[in-house]
């Protein structure tokens, strides 16, 4: 009865041809009545065994390199396409902001000119100030979402509702949309469930998609921002009546740096950040359009994303 036994990567240098080998060996102990008789040494040469080794590894770690460069990346191109949205948002937002304020200011004014002449109605006085409350939360809601919408955060998953997400986006361009004149529909299924997401990302994406399709009605049209679910997923559209996208546009969409808008300044990462955004959330995100007769784009979302936490 013989008994194999591999001496663990013992491994002697052999020059053979003046090349330089790599030897295995193995011994074979040869046992009778379990008793020791002998043994029996065989070498194998795993030079090429090991050269693959060496080259798996070093692909191995290129590859964990690159992957941490590509995240690395795609935080940068997340921050710089905010603050492109960001230059677009504030513009927006000012006038927003600064309707509400000058109204402030109005009541404020009435109900001093009023005290000063002993003019006294509480009635009135109460009216003039819980609409000058109002009007301040209402700017203090749009200042909070414009800074949540900027600061700098890591991904974070956690439980979240896409409806959510979208009325916060929606709010941070609701104005935009006045100014154009684009009506928003919005179809919003109250019984939306939750999923685990990053929800500043998310808000990044929406408000990406909302303003391209603002954007792409100059003369005015109707944005439609609908949510649905099924057992497995949850999905949001934004359809718009604008201008379209040529075929030849189509397969250049989600190419950073690639921008049709000619009128709008922009840097041509929105749709490009909203792409990896979505794949990191395991989803998928796609576009219809016919030149001149508008675009729809629809994002997938899968509810069962229990690993997710564990990418961040």
């Amino acid at each position: 009865m013989s008994e194999t036994v591999e001496q663990p990567y013992e491994q002697r240098l052999i020059r053979r041809d003046g090349n330089e080998r790599i030897v295995k060996l193995t011994t074979n102990l040869i046992r009778e009545d379990d008793r020791l008789r002998g043994f029996q040494n065989i070498a194998r040469d795993v030079t090429r065994e090991m050269e693959m080794q060496d080259k798996l590894s070093t692909a191995y770690r290129e590859l964990s390199e690159s992957h941490q460069q590509l995240k690395e990346s795609q935080q940068q191109l997340i921050q710089a396409e905010k603050l492109t949205s960001l230059g677009q948002l504030a513009a927006s937002i000012a006038h927003e902001v600064n309707n509400p304020l000058s109204g402030i200011l109005t009541y404020a004014q009435l109900l001093a000119k009023k005290i000063k002449s002993g003019n006294v109605d509480n009635e009135i006085f109460l009216s003039y100030l819980a609409k000058m409350e109002a009007e301040l939360i209402r700017s203090t809601k749009l200042i909070r979402n414009l800074l949540d919408f900027a600061r700098q955060s890591p991904p974070a998953f956690r439980q979240v509702n896409l409806n959510d997400i979208v009325n916060r986006a929606f709010d941070l361009t609701a104005h935009a949309a006045q100014l154009q004149h684009v009506q928003v529909n919005k179809e919003l299924d109250a019984n939306l469930p939750g999923l685990m997401a990053d929800f500043d990302q998310l808000q990044q994406v929406c408000t990406n998609l909302i303003l391209n399709g603002i954007q792409a009605m100059p003369t005015g049209g109707t944005l439609t921002i609908r949510t649905t679910a099924d057992k497995v997923r949850v999905k949001l559209e934004v359809q718009d009546t604008g201008c379209g996208i040529s075929k030849e546009n189509m397969t250049k969409l989600f190419t950073p740096f690639f921008t049709t808008k000619r009128e709008v300044k922009g840097v041509g990462l929105g749709l490009a950040v909203s792409y990896g955004i979505i794949q990191r959330h395991n989803g998928k995100i796609e576009v219809q359009s016919k030149e001149g007769e508008g675009a729809t784009f629809t994002i997938y979302l899968p509810l069962h994303t229990e690993k997710l936490a564990e990418k961040s």
